[in-house]
């Protein structure tokens, strides 16, 4: 470079004088340099380019013609020569120093670029003495805490890069002629390149001006040793926290809970009565149940019964991340909780007539893949819960450790994907408790041969076993087979399909249930006979939605035998062994129905038919022949029509209902008519009419959580009209929740005559009105307030008159309930609460004054529903109370004081008896 620029100057130099026609006005004084000797070879060439003022020589007088030129240097001087020749005082004619020109400059350019990106490197990597001894302090405190450490970049790397570093600049193309155009264009790069320059003079000079700070590379080489004895020492703490992660892991946990510690028993008169009634809808529902009842309304509470059976105390460990070591077999969780309680399982960690506490299994869990395909597995010592089909092994209710119908078993479930069709595996086996799977009832035996007392009945038990597949065929849904047997009573498969295919769907089931007798012995060759003998459960439904119309059909044979429960809510023993009904059609019945809805704009448009024949199963326990008795048929069809506007429907609708072929008023529902796609008005009667109703909870509800009905129904066969218009809202003011309810419904009787069958000469009169009306009102928590209180007040009041008087008369039901309280939700201590509420409720000519019915539990704010808790009879009562309760955390301590008037008697004094009962519960969990 540096030659290269000497040649071009002194052929610019000399071309140009050459070139130059006439001499300027007036020459420049040449300067003397001192170091310039006589004689020497390059003395003419020097001194010209002095005289052209292109060379100026150094500020003391010399030309230093050893030291090398700098590119600084042959900037300026090209940078000389280029104004005289923009300004004319030198013309430049000759190609050849054209030529060097362009050379030099596309030379000198790409010089000036490298050498600024160096420079800006320079200045963006440079790292000064302050720099490095931050950094080396933050390396000694990565070093120190054995933390993860950054890489440290190479510093010195990066200025020795500064040196290597070129972008090659544009190049200067073209042909230079003679022309003005093409010099101008030379000039205008010249005073770029002149700025250039002197930025990059300022720029070196503030780098080499800070060049004393800049460390050196012993000491990078020094910091990056530390560096990576950091580095190794963060890759082996991450390494074992890996290691740590991946092992297995066990913890031990534990809880301590009691559900009802204490009792609620008469401390005053002779009447049991229920207290339900005043709690539900309150912070204390449940709270004074019978604990073998629950929050049923129908079921007296203050027999003295104690709470305590419930307590319970339990722990656990716990495992994760185990694995075999070729890992065929990986655990993600599992789990093995132990209890404390009696020999039979029950609770008496509180109860000390209970027996000696003993520790035993309750449950064992566990959870990962085998092979790659996901199981589980799951141990229950009193309420193993499973599920096969809704008519096959559906014991998927925990009915609880003390329960007479509850199993000790194992449940396993595999996604076996490397068997044909990839299906899912679920196998039991166990032994059951009671008479609903087992087949047999609870036997009682006398104490000794001379006692008349016997002993408390004893439930049977069996074993058990089951296994099903189910495999998704195509991607179309679910279809599983079952096999279960108990031992000494039955033998069943099974079969379950829920598969949909475009706008189609198919849904069903079919169970087979024999006694296990020789006679239904398949692997005796009597396979014909376990057909002929078996208890039938079958049913499909065909549903489709096209858009503007949806539709269904159905048909299903249930034997009775399939039952769970008996008229009186007991569970029996059913063909399906199973303790929970999910059943969606009642056994006892072959029938079949079909449905139409519409969802044409405005049009509301249903229909539905059903037919059904009620069937009852008996079969001979020694050859297990079946007879099946018929009890009648029963057929229903009906339409509705109308216009919808969103969730607005206002319909007319026609209802046809026979049994035996004679019209009633209404029929038992067996077959879900109307397959929830008509939606026909009173379903299953005998009727005509008109409603007009509005969903609040539909996504185009008009007015959200607005419910509204007003109709207008004729019951035809034995003349009878209804008019009943209710409706609840729920909605939020100023932070108060306000759930106001009406209800209105009046029974016209058309036909006054004896109903009776037969008949008692009693001329009975249907008709009645009821007017029912009320409101719940709850604030949120007042957080603004001292101990942020919230509050809660409901009443609701129910008058029901024979014939069509409104007002209140003797022979009138009337029903009064009413509901405060508070609650103070920071109560001296945080997570500490304290409630307080008082309760009152009467009823007059109710079915009975110390109970409700046996299914009014949800009824008291129900618009839906005529009465609060009773039915119209001949007694009346009254039962009020006050309870408390105070919290901390998860310990809950209650207290009630109740008491129970009956209106209907007269003390010798005047009064009315009264009886009073007090309760105290305690309820904890303590986990740990």
């Amino acid at each position: 470079m540096k030659k290269s620029l000497l040649v071009l100057t002194a052929a610019l130099s000399f071309g140009a004088a050459a070139a130059q026609t006439t001499a300027p006005a007036t020459a420049p004084q040449v300067s003397t340099l001192t170091d310039v000797p006589a004689g020497h070879w390059a003395k003419d060439a020097i001194d010209r380019l002095v005289s052209q003022g292109i060379i100026l020589g150094y500020p003391d007088g010399t030309y230093r013609g050893t030291q090398n030129l700098t590119r600084y240097e042959a900037a300026v001087i090209i940078a000389r020569l280029l104004d005289q020749v923009r300004t004319g005082t030198v013309t430049i004619d000759n190609t050849e120093t054209l030529t060097a020109l362009q050379n030099a400059i596309q030379e000198l350019a790409a010089d000036l670029t490298a050498l600024g990106v160096r420079v800006s490197d320079l200045e963006e990597n440079a790292v000064n003495r302050d720099d490095f001894t931050r950094l080396e302090a933050r390396v000694e405190e990565l070093a120190a805490a054995n933390g993860d450490a950054a890489a440290i970049a190479a510093i010195q790397t990066q200025i020795e890069e500064l040196t290597a570093r070129a972008d090659e600049y544009d190049t200067l193309r073209g042909d230079i002629d003679d022309n003005a155009s093409q010099i101008t264009a030379l000039n205008e790069l010249t005073v770029l390149l002149n700025q250039d320059i002197l930025d990059l003079q300022d720029r070196v000079s503030a780098v080499e001006t800070a060049q004393a700070d800049f460390v050196t590379r012993s000491d990078f080489d020094n910091l990056a040793g530390r560096v990576t004895a950091v580095d190794e020492r963060v890759t082996g703490v991450a390494n074992r926290v890996t290691t740590l992660e991946n092992a297995p892991r066990f913890s031990v946990v534990g809880a301590l809970n009691s559900l009802g510690y204490g009792s609620l028993g008469l401390v005053s008169g002779t009447d049991n009565f229920d207290v339900d009634r005043l709690t539900n809808s309150t912070f204390a529902a449940g709270i004074f149940s019978n604990i073998s009842y629950g929050s049923d309304v129908s079921i007296e509470d203050t027999n003295g019964a104690a709470f305590s059976a419930l307590g319970s105390l339990s722990f656990g460990v716990r495992a994760s991340n185990l694995a075999t070591t070729n890992g065929s077999i990986i655990v993600n969780n599992a789990a093995i909780n132990f209890r404390i309680g009696n020999a039979t399982g029950g609770n008496n960690v509180f109860n000390v007539n209970g027996g000696a506490p003993l520790v035993s299994i309750n449950d064992i869990t566990a959870d990962g893949t085998i092979g790659g395909q996901k199981f589980s597995a799951r141990y229950a010592a009193y309420d193993s819960t499973f599920k096969f089909s809704d008519y096959l092994l559906n014991n998927s209710t925990a009915l609880g450790v003390s329960s007479a119908n509850t199993r000790r078993g194992v449940v396993v479930t595999l996604q076996a994907d490397t068997l044909p069709l990839k299906p899912s595996l679920t196998v039991v086996a166990g032994n059951a408790r009671g008479v609903a799977v087992t087949g047999n009832p609870a036997s009682t035996t006398p104490a000794a041969p001379s006692a008349t007392t016997p002993v408390p009945a004893t439930p049977p038990t069996a074993n058990y076993y089951g296994v099903r597949a189910a495999v998704n065929p195509a991607g179309l849904g679910t279809v599983g087979v079952s096999f279960a047997q108990v031992d000494n009573n039955r033998t069943a498969f099974g079969t379950d399909y829920n598969l949909k295919a475009g706008p189609v769907t198919i849904k069903g089931e079919g169970v087979l249930s024999g006694r296990n007798i020789v006679a239904n012995n398949i692997l005796a060759g009597n396979a014909q006979g376990y057909i002929q003998n078996s208890d039938k459960a079958f049913y499909t439904d065909l549903t489709g939605d096209l858009g503007i119309v949806k539709f269904g059909a159905n048909y299903r044979t249930i034997d009775s035998t399939y039952a769970v429960f008996d008229a009186d809510g007991n569970r029996i023993a059913n063909a399906g062994l199973s303790t929970t009904d999910s059943m969606p059609y009642t056994p006892g019945q072959t029938g079949f129905g079909a449905a139409l809805g519409t969802n044409v704009g405005p049009v509301a448009l249903g229909a539905y038919a059903d037919r059904y024949t009620r069937t009852t199963t008996a079969t001979n326990a020694t050859t297990g022949a079946r007879t099946v008795t018929e009890t009648g048929t029963v057929q229903g069809f009906g339409v509705k029509a109308g216009a919808k506007l969103g969730a607005l429907e206002l319909v007319g609708f026609y209802n046809n209902t026979t049994l035996n072929g004679n019209a009633v008023r209404e029929a038992d529902d067996l077959g879900n008519a109307g397959m929830g796609i008509a939606n026909v008005p009173r379903d299953m009667t005998s009727t005509f009419g008109a409603q007009l109703s509005h969903n609040g909870a539909a996504d185009n509800a008009l007015v959200r959580n607005l419910n509204f009905t007003v109709g207008d129904a004729y019951y035809y066969s034995d003349p009878l009209n209804e008019f009943y218009a209710y409706a609840d809202y729920s909605t939020t003011v100023a932070g108060i929740t306000l759930q106001p309810l009406v209800r209105y419904q009046l029974k016209t009787d058309r036909l006054i005559n004896d109903r009776s069958d037969p008949a008692d000469g009693i001329v009975d009169d249907e008709t009645e009105n009821t007017i029912k009306y009320g409101i719940k009102l709850s604030t949120a928590t007042l957080t603004g307030l001292p101990l942020q209180p919230s509050l809660y007040a409901n009443v609701v009041n129910r008058i029901t008159n024979g014939g069509t008087a409104f007002g209140v008369s003797d022979t009138a039901t009337t029903e009064l309930l009413g509901q405060v309280g508070v609650s103070l939700n920071q109560f001296l201590a945080p997570n500490a609460t304290a409630k307080v509420g008082y309760s009152y409720y009467q009823g007059f000519n109710v079915a009975s004054a110390t109970v409700g019915n046996a299914d009014a539990g949800a009824d008291a704010f129900n618009a839906g529903a005529n009465r609060i808790y009773n039915e119209r009879g001949n007694q009346s009562g009254k039962v009020d109370g006050v309870f408390a309760q105070i919290g901390y955390n998860s310990l809950t301590a209650n207290y009630g004081l109740f008491r129970y008037t009956d209106l209907d008697r007269v003390n010798t004094d005047g009064t009315n008896p009264t009886s009073v009962a007090q309760g105290f519960r305690v309820n904890y969990t303590f986990r740990f």
